[in-house]
């Protein structure tokens, strides 16, 4: 058409010359235009990128092979809201996350398995099976009977939902997309399709449908073979294999041509016909020139996650030019430099040829196999031509250089680390009032982790009854120290750094770090953590294991929390921490009485886990009176005076009187053991006279308890004895 229009144009423009000028110029456009589509086989690039256009060809897997696949099916994004906060004057929040359901189709191959799981080119789904985000996975392998997908026919109806039979696939539903900027990451997916290597003889015949058609040479850990035929898809193996069409009296077959023994020419000649010099009608060699310098082998390598590999080898004597090889194969390095080094020995192959004068009997010669000469040379046969009585064989020489095994370093890679499935560990805290303003709720901070640093945090859910809907909390991130005491601590006075006693301290994973820190930051409330109830501070952090820390220096009954006595197993939790998840106000209230339960399950994990939760609301009663002190009033009887402390602010300040923090102020004081008679005695000032009637009817070496009344419950008491 163009050379139609552009000769027109041209005569009309520049007479009979213009004609000839447009006429060559039309026909250079015809020929770009209309030229015929080339065929093209798999390439090193067609495995990486995922895509999901239609008439996407999908490949033949074999081995074991990472792909990106197409993806056939998915959802729209799907939309939840979440409130959080809110109430009492306070602003809530309300987070947005999405996720997505999709079917990426992996192989036209049945499979076995699927292994490891790539987004955006860091692990999804580990060895060990495990996810990093949030889904169901499901898998099929490619047979002609596999049942339709229940998410897929649910969405579309089971009368409209293709089974996809034949083609294996993974399905995700409800990949969370949080981590991957809210869209659908790219996908790749290490698949096995055969428990063991292949080679091009073994593919080659699935390929061809035709069993010992095909004789391979090298294995290969994985190929993936795509092309309009099957001669396209076995192009890259049959290249580097050095396979070729054989034919003989039995057939044909594809094999390389070391994989016969050579036939000797002696036995393919008329009896009566001796050999002479001159049966070689021509003979022509190559310059070394011609042979390339180097030959480099570009690979995936399964040591470096699949990631492109190159090997080279040089070639003895070759010129300067470089021959480069893409075989889209998985090859360890090894395999990949005897490879390399096979293929430059292979270089020369067919350098050197002849043409050989023979007799009608050599028609039953294989074409395409090794031929023994009578000088006892080894030469391939090329073809043949028949000529009156006489038969021309064109050879090439076959001379391949032995193969040794070489070990090859294949590069440092940077690949993401695949973390085994960790043990997930959370624990509920009841802390005391450490806020500025009197605690309506009990202060409650959960904490997780995991046993390796992998993890990558638990959603949590609170359960407040047996029969009651869990409500959820969110995600606990991994928290920065949590673990458990290793040896039991005794109790001590809190008035001073307790030099005497240390905590030994298992943490969750060796990963986790403490640090040691000067007695200035120790009194100004550093290094807080919660000792099961007790909130302690700790001066000096020593390693002594490998997750095992010793920490010394104590201050004990941080927060006014009561110091007592730790048993191993205690948990332990670092307080500065901002990954704890604070447990809200309301729901908090609803854990008050110990019925409550808590739940959780681990990002890699849809199992839940539970623990029941102890009665809580440490932070909602009063602290215990101080100085509490008994004098003789001179009649018999004791004044007995204490002083309060204000659950509004647990600091020490001179010269000060602390808000009270509750809407009353009450206290009530008991014997202890009990007395008939005696006590118990409430009073609204903190001091309280006892005649010498009272005190007689008490037993000897009597104590007095000491509580203050709260809005929200009692004090620990406070002991004094009446001497």
């Amino acid at each position: 058409m163009a050379t139609l229009v552009l000769t027109v144009v041209g005569g009309i423009v520049g007479g009979p010359v213009g004609a000839a000028l447009g006429a060559a110029i039309g026909q250079q456009a015809d020929a770009a235009i209309f030229k015929p589509k080339g065929r093209e086989g798999p390439r090193l690039a067609d495995l990486k990128v995922q895509a999901s256009t239609y008439g996407q060809q999908i490949p033949k897997l074999f081995g074991t092979m990472r792909v990106a696949g197409s993806v056939v099916w998915a959802t729209d994004l799907i939309e939840r809201r979440t409130k959080r906060g809110g109430g009492k004057g306070r602003p809530s929040t309300t987070e947005y996350s999405y996720s997505v359901s999709l079917a990426v189709a992996l192989s036209s191959r049945p499979i076995r398995a699927i292994r490891r799981i790539w987004a955006d080119g860091n692990l999804l789904r580990g060895a060990g099976g495990s996810f990093r985000e949030r889904c169901t996975f499901r898998w099929h392998d490619g047979s002609e009977d596999q049942a339709v997908d229940p998410l897929i026919a649910s969405a579309v109806g089971i009368g409209s939902a293709s089974a996809f039979r034949g083609l294996a696939y993974a399905v995700f539903e409800e990949l969370e997309l949080a981590a991957f900027g809210n869209r659908i990451p790219s996908l790749t997916f290490e698949v096995e399709a055969d428990d063991a290597a292949v080679d091009g003889g073994f593919v080659g015949d699935v390929l061809l449908g035709e069993a010992g058609r095909c004789v391979g040479n090298w294995p290969i850990a994985g190929y993936a073979a795509s092309g309009e035929r099957a001669r396209e898809a076995l192009a890259p193996l049959f290249a580097v294999d050095g396979v070729r069409l054989a034919s003989g009296p039995a057939g044909w077959r594809l094999a390389p041509a070391s994989a016969s023994e050579p036939s000797a020419l002696s036995d393919f000649t008329e009896m009566r016909r001796p050999f002479r010099d001159a049966d070689r009608v021509e003979q022509r060699r190559a310059p070394l020139s011609s042979l390339p310098g180097l030959v480099s082998l570009r690979h995936y390598e399964p040591a470096r996650d699949y990631q492109l590999g190159q090997q080279s080898a040089e070639v003895a004597g070759g010129g300067v030019r470089e021959e480069r090889v893409d075989l889209p194969a998985a090859l360890p390095a090894e395999s990949a430099h005897a490879l390399a080094l096979a293929l430059a020995g292979a270089a020369a192959d067919g350098r050197e040829t002849c043409v050989w004068r023979a007799d009608l009997a050599a028609l039953a010669l294989p074409i395409g196999g090794p031929v023994a000469l009578p000088d006892g040379s080894v030469w391939r046969s090329v073809a043949r031509t028949v000529r009156g009585g006489e038969v021309m064989l064109e050879l090439c020489r076959h001379q391949p250089l032995p193969l040794t095994a070489i070990d090859a370093d294949g590069g440092q890679a940077v690949t993401p680390p695949d973390w085994p499935d960790g043990e997930t560990f959370v624990h509920l805290f009841d802390c005391p009032n450490i806020g500025t303003s009197p605690a309506s709720a009990p202060r409650l901070l959960i904490a997780a982790a995991g046993s390796n640093e992998g993890w990558r945090g638990a959603d949590i859910w609170i359960c407040p009854a047996p029969d009651a809907e869990p409500i959820a909390l969110g995600m606990a991130r991994p928290a920065a120290a949590l673990g458990t005491l290793a040896a039991a601590v005794p109790a001590s006075g809190g008035a001073l750094i307790d030099l005497a006693n240390t905590l030994v301290v298992s943490l969750a994973n060796p990963s986790m770090m403490l640090e040691s820190i000067e007695d200035s930051a120790l009194l100004g409330g550093a290094n807080r953590a919660m000792l099961g109830t007790e909130m302690v501070q700790f001066g000096t952090a020593e390693r002594v294991g490998a997750a095992e820390w010793r920490l010394s220096r104590l201050l004990r009954g941080r927060g006014r929390s009561e110091i007592a006595s730790h048993p191993a197993g205690t948990p332990f939790v670092l307080l500065d921490d901002m990954a704890l998840l604070p447990v809200p106000d309301a729901v908090a209230q609803l854990v008050e009485s110990g019925s409550a339960v808590l739940q959780w399950a681990g990002r890699a994990s849809t199992a839940v886990a539970e623990a029941p939760l102890p009665a809580v609301g440490q932070a909602l009663a009063p602290l215990p009176p101080v100085h509490g002190r008994a004098r003789p009033d001179g009649a018999g009887g004791f004044v007995v005076e204490w002083m309060r402390c204000s659950r509004f602010d647990t600091g020490w300040r001179d010269h000060v009187d602390l808000t009270l923090g509750e809407s009353r102020q009450a206290w009530e004081v008991a014997p202890v053991p009990p007395a008939p008679g005696a006590g118990p005695w409430t009073t609204t000032v903190p001091t309280l006279h006892l005649d010498a009637a009272v005190v007689a009817s008490l037993p000897t070496a009597a104590k007095l308890a000491i509580r203050q009344v709260g809005d929200l419950g009692r004090s620990r008491p406070l002991f004094l004895t009446l001497n």
